[in-house]
């Protein structure tokens, strides 16, 4: 049960700040609810509007919960390689060697595979909510062909 007690070790606050701010991505959350709101919902209708929660509550659970199977996958597959080797200095330059030690060379391939698909997702929900930000709150709309230019 001392398992599920938090606590941080030592030297691990860096790390841990960098882990929070991975999982939570509050750039999502703010794409989130500006794509819920630019649905087409009668607002007047209060059981169209209890539907529509109903359905964004089902699919910001089913992200969710996507995103956590993810992010335990990644946090259990160093684990595993930490209890295999004993070694404690896995970093994003060494990740590859790492995976294929423990599952074979395919795994580097798979890892490179995600962590583009990641930096390009991160890239365009990053766009989208910065655009959602600006057209909110500063009233400044940019085309979509000047927003790629920059932002690729």
């Amino acid at each position: 049960m001392g398992g599920f007690v938090p606590g941080v070790p030592e030297d691990s606050i860096e790390p841990l700040i960098g882990l929070i701010g991975a999982v939570i991505m509050p750039h999502n959350l703010f794409l989130h609810s500006a794509l819920v709101l630019s649905r087409k919902v009668d607002r007047n209708n209060p059981v169209k509007v209890k539907e529509a929660n109903k359905y964004f509550s089902i699919e910001a659970g089913f992200s969710l919960f996507i995103s956590f199977l993810i992010n335990l996958s990644v946090v259990s597959t160093f684990a595993y390689y930490h209890l295999q080797t004993g070694s404690n200095d896995i970093t994003l330059e060494n990740a590859h060697k790492s995976l294929a030690k423990s599952f074979g060379s395919s795994a580097k391939i798979i890892w490179a595979i995600g962590l583009m698909a990641a930096g390009q997702s991160s890239t365009m929900t990053g766009t989208y909510a910065g655009q959602f930000v600006m057209q909110g709150f500063i009233n400044l709309h940019v085309p979509v062909y000047v927003r790629v230019l920059i932002t690729r």
